[in-house]
């Protein structure tokens, strides 16, 4: 799954001004996150898979900051701890997970977007039932 990630200044509206300019491109939207550090803001976003590209120029062309990258879905128990034997996983390989979404919780499950340094390695590292 492919994420973008726009750096913003932290203030009144931004949500609205990324999302209106994504609908004015006739962008949909499948995923949003926001993140707040300071007077900085992180917005992670995905889109239908033909939306991508014309929701990066978009927001490019609009002014913002935005990078692309491919994220990895996974699926894990929605239950506590789940996440963390996950973690420990990457961690024992000395794998760094640069971000994670948790997208959807549905039926005892939780859809989780992951970056990581090492794509592959990562992949290596989750079994079949994991991997979305």
């Amino acid at each position: 799954m492919k994420q973008i990630t726009v750096a913003v200044q932290n203030r009144v509206g931004i949500i609205a001004e990324i999302t209106e300019a994504l609908a004015s491109a006739d962008v949909n939207l499948v995923a949003i996150n926001t993140e707040r550090t300071g007077e900085t803001g992180l917005v992670t976003l995905s889109t239908e898979e033909r939306d991508h590209d014309r929701a990066l120029h978009c927001l490019v062309g609009a002014g913002y900051r935005a990078v692309t990258d491919e994220a990895l879905l996974i699926r894990l128990r929605d239950e506590p701890g789940a996440l963390a034997k996950v973690a420990a996983r990457f961690r024992d390989a000395g794998i760094n997970i640069q971000s994670l979404h948790i997208l959807d919780r549905h039926e005892g499950y939780a859809t989780v977007a992951l970056n990581t340094e090492d794509r592959e390695a990562t992949a290596a590292l989750l079994s079949p039932d994991e991997l979305v």
